[in-house]
């Protein structure tokens, strides 16, 4: 008798970033050796998560997309809404991209605007293994910004990948909290 198949591991890789990039192709480049490693730890299957707003969003997505990872979207507002951030050509593209989505769903269907965008980036930790972030280190510019779901990420140990959009280079806190105290635990 042939030994069962084992079922696949699947782990979220989730995404936050800034809006304003000086060099999205650096960025890009950034973003694509971050999940290469990723993939490259074996052992399980990637999915990458994130929105779509401008920027580093739509980099990640578009990276994770053209490297052959499944990638789920989720919005922060229902389409009609979040529309009203892009012109109608950015648009276009958008919806391109989110056509190529294995799923869509939508986070926030009657917040303000802020909020839901921070419930967007609250629920892309809570629905991740591990975080990417293209942040430049600076205090969040308004409700729901980067900054606020780095915060929001080390709050509950998750591990987390930074990439400066200066520099593009890029440190792991890849070790949760939770790791280190099982850790600390058994060692004593």
């Amino acid at each position: 008798m042939a030994a069962p198949h084992p079922l696949p591991v699947f782990r979220v890789v989730g995404f936050t970033g800034h809006r304003q990039l000086r060099d999205p192709e650096g960025v890009a480049r950034a973003v694509a050796t971050v999940l290469e490693e990723l993939r490259g730890r074996g052992g399980a299957e990637w999915i990458a998560l994130s929105s779509v707003a401008a920027g580093a969003d739509l980099v990640f997505a578009r990276t994770a997309r053209r490297l052959g990872l499944g990638w789920e979207a989720l919005l922060p507002l229902p389409p009609a809404d979040f529309r009203a951030d892009f012109t109608p050509e950015a648009w276009s593209g958008v919806e391109t991209l989110l056509a190529e989505a294995e799923h869509v769903r939508v986070v926030s269907e009657g917040a303000s605007r802020e909020d839901a965008y921070l419930d967007c980036g609250m629920e892309t930790v809570n629905q991740c293994d591990v975080l990417v972030a293209v942040w430049d280190g600076a205090a969040a510019r308004g409700r729901g910004g980067t900054a606020e779901i780095v915060a929001y990420a080390r709050e509950l140990g998750r591990p987390l990948v930074i990439i400066d959009p200066r520099s593009a280079e890029h440190t792991s806190e890849l070790q949760s909290r939770q790791y280190l105290v099982c850790r600390l635990l058994l060692e004593k």
